[in-house]
């Protein structure tokens, strides 16, 4: 077998079919701004009939004069259960970065090297494979950021139903009661983006022009960006809440008439029921103060949330979403996120990425474990990633490369 270069379609179809395809190993990827001036490869390991039996995108830039990296995102398309394949993958590699010049390769395999259930019980161990690449001079450099060793993932259902069963009380609930109110879905265009971005620019590094980057390149039928908007109208939303405020007046009636028919024989569960009641007449009151506001005040829709993905292939892959915060008890990401899950599950789509979370989720001072609790609510497992590899390719080159770094 020998690495050979393939040519974009060879690579996108090989791509579109392997079962570790992520929107990192695409063409797509290699396009955006941060690449540009990145030397790219497109490598395949073929046999002599020209089969192919695994592939990666490669990146080459220069991180000093006469010092070149090589960066393979999100590690290769390959079978890392099989440990000759990774093996001769590995050496036709590097004889492949030798020619080039290469001082050292960077990977990041999307195997899932551990998963956890929601009661974080390991199920999956795939520590094997990961000692497999330490067997081939594969060396760890940890993890560059807190939350890129664990994402949140949906997947193995056998019905959209199963599906919506797995996700817990609270989700459920808060799917239930945001609708209610009358939200209304959008999937948005590349001119919605600003808006998006207002709402979700405290919790990222990004600027604007990185998503408008991303959609721009993003934008084909294996590998596409999509923005989703939740919408209130405001007119909409006071007749909702005064319905509901309505309801709950009747319904509190009914209990004081009850609790006057039992005086001296009270139940606590119709003291409890009495008092829940009292106190969402007095929480949908206070809405329907600012109903009246917003209709007063809004003749147009207003944007209280947004979801952004990455559809690739069969993964839906969430990467952004946020709410406008005096519009949180409206639940908006968790009615984006059903829908969108619901959408694209009928389309045939399995696997449901919401993202990463914090390195110490279960962590509960952490002012990120909500986020773990909020993902989970939707039934996914945790999925664990090894560490960032090196493999170095020029040892005498990268010692010089490692002592001028350490002087700095």
């Amino acid at each position: 077998m020998k690495i050979v270069n393939l040519t974009n379609t060879e690579y996108r179809n090989y791509a579109k079919i392997h079962s570790r395809r992520n929107f990192g190993q695409t063409i797509e990827y290699s396009m955006l701004r941060y690449n540009v001036d990145k030397r790219r490869y497109f490598l395949g390991l073929v046999d002599d009939n020209d089969n192919i039996y695994a592939a990666t995108l490669l990146l080459i830039h220069s991180v000093r004069p006469g010092i070149f990296e090589a960066i393979a995102p999100n590690g290769y398309l390959i079978d890392y259960a099989n440990f000759s394949l990774v093996k001769t993958f590995t050496d036709e590699l590097i004889k492949f970065l030798k020619k080039e010049k290469v001082t050292y390769l960077v990977t990041n395999p999307m195997f899932k090297y551990h998963v956890y259930d929601k009661k974080n019980r390991m199920i999956v161990n795939n520590e094997s494979y990961l000692n497999n690449l330490y067997s081939l001079n594969y060396k760890s450099l940890g993890y560059y950021s807190d939350f890129e060793r664990y994402d949140v993932m949906i997947s193995d259902n056998n019905s959209i139903n199963e599906l919506y069963n797995n996700f817990n009380r609270n989700t459920k609930r808060n799917i239930k009661e945001g609708i209610k109110f009358g939200l209304t879905l959008h999937r948005g265009t590349i001119k919605d983006l600003d808006v998006a971005y207002d709402i979700i620019k405290k919790k990222t590094n990004n600027k604007l022009a990185f998503y408008q980057n991303l959609m721009t390149i993003y934008d084909n039928k294996d590998n596409k960006m999509e923005i989703f908007l939740a919408k209130l109208n405001p007119h909409q939303y006071l007749v909702n809440v005064q319905k509901l405020y309505s309801i709950e007046k009747r319904k509190n009636e009914r209990l004081i008439a009850s609790l006057n028919r039992h005086v001296g024989n009270i139940t606590e569960k119709q003291l409890n029921q009495k008092i829940n009641s009292n106190n969402a007449v007095e929480r949908l009151n206070q809405e329907l103060q600012k109903a009246i506001k917003l209709d007063a005040k809004y003749k147009d829709d207003i944007v209280v949330g947004t979801s952004m993905i990455i559809k690739n292939n069969h993964e839906i892959y969430f990467l952004i979403d946020g709410y406008k915060e005096e519009f949180r008890h409206i639940h908006s990401t968790h009615i984006l996120k059903w829908a969108i899950i619901k959408k694209y599950y009928e389309y045939g789509y399995r696997i449901f990425n919401l993202g990463e979370i914090y390195k110490n989720y279960l962590d509960k001072d952490s002012k990120y474990h909500t986020q773990y609790l909020y993902k989970m609510g939707f039934g996914g497992n945790v999925i664990e990633y090894t560490p960032n590899l090196l493999l170095v390719i020029n040892k005498p080159l990268y010692s010089i490369y490692k002592k001028i770094n350490r002087k700095k």
